[in-house]
């Protein structure tokens, strides 16, 4: 069983585009919460664990509304609203060192990437938008060079976009 996990903060503020960001396989594509109980129809054996709080916005209780009767029309759905934040995090240690050494090699050994990686910064940022909750801890920042500041300048910009991303660095003076 796939299991998605969805944060109404997260929802509140990206709408539509936090649900394109969690729901990849197959991928969400409308703009609005009209197509969303189709797409779900269509997903396979799903579990969606829902961080809720208590200020939901109008807009993510409509698709809370349409999860909830989808979970009662289709087996395949499942839904959990018992979950915190820090256990749909995965963490991933991304060495400042390595990634000087290898580059693209390494980012798409580290975060499992699909084999068409284009290994540059454009599918690099593709790739890490598809990404589920992920906490990135960076070591080894003594070891920066103008390509890992690139590399690191996509991290962020993913993590402003689509919010499934959060840095940390090891030495606290970078961040």
């Amino acid at each position: 069983m796939k299991t998605v996990y969805l944060d109404i903060r997260l929802l509140n503020d990206f709408g539509s585009d936090y649900l394109k960001g969690i729901f990849t396989d197959p991928p969400y594509e409308a703009d609005s919460p009209d197509g969303f109980y189709e797409y779900l129809s269509c997903l396979p054996k799903t579990e969606v664990k829902i961080n809720y709080c208590e200020n939901a916005s109008e807009r993510s209780l409509d698709y809370l509304k349409i999860l909830d009767q989808a979970s009662k029309d289709f087996e395949h759905l499942h839904l959990n609203y018992d979950y915190s934040p820090e256990e749909a995090k995965q963490k991933i240690i991304l060495d400042v060192y390595e990634l000087g050494e290898r580059g693209h090699e390494y980012l798409k050994e580290l975060f499992e990437f699909p084999e068409y990686y284009g290994e540059n910064l454009d599918a690099l940022y593709d790739c890490l938008s598809e990404l589920d909750d992920t906490e990135v801890i960076v070591i080894n920042m003594d070891e920066i060079n103008d390509f890992s500041c690139d590399i690191l300048s996509v991290f962020d910009e993913v993590a402003e976009d689509y919010g499934n991303i959060v840095l940390r660095y090891e030495d606290e003076d970078f961040e």
